[in-house]
């Protein structure tokens, strides 16, 4: 039996999806944000940390700003708190010294560790209704829209590149 369209229904529900997103992904984080401020961490404290400590090695500043989503003086001021915190610490970028490389600490990776058991309760709230099964399915197609965009990103990058 074949599924029945309606083009109206799809449109719509194709135009919300990235707007659906967005807003979730910022619900999520103010969960968790609700959650780390009884430990004196707010989103602008403990997201460079959770990134930093993904990263396998030290980051330059202008990428973790890029990750964030931050304005380069923005971050540049927070780094100063967390430095000072004795989460992170900065070095001059030896293969350019213009460029400061951010690296998390054995303190950094504490608190780190703390923002992931707190993000992985949030996750365990929030997906409590949701099947294994759905949960791969909704994976499977954030996946194909990602390697989409990644798609779409690549082309224009290749584009700029032949253009020069």
């Amino acid at each position: 039996m074949e599924v029945e369209h309606n083009p109206v229904v799809d449109n719509e529900t194709r135009r919300s999806f990235g707007y659906r997103l967005a807003r979730l992904a910022s619900m999520w984080r103010r969960e968790i944000d609700a959650d780390l401020r009884v430990f004196g961490l707010t989103d602008a404290t403990w997201r460079p940390i959770y990134y930093l400590n993904f990263s396998s090695s030290s980051m330059r500043q202008t990428d973790l700003a890029r990750s964030l989503s931050l304005e380069a003086p923005s971050l540049v001021r927070l780094l100063d708190v967390l430095e000072k915190r004795g989460y992170v610490v900065r070095e001059t970028d030896e293969e350019d010294r213009r460029s400061k490389l951010v690296s998390i600490t054995s303190e950094g990776r504490q608190v780190a560790a703390l923002v992931s058991r707190v993000a992985d309760q949030v996750t365990a709230r929030l997906m409590a209704g949701v099947s294994d099964p759905e949960l791969e399915q909704c994976c499977g197609i954030l996946d194909r829209v990602e390697q989409a965009a990644q798609a779409h990103k690549d082309s224009v990058d290749a584009e700029k590149r032949d253009a020069r």
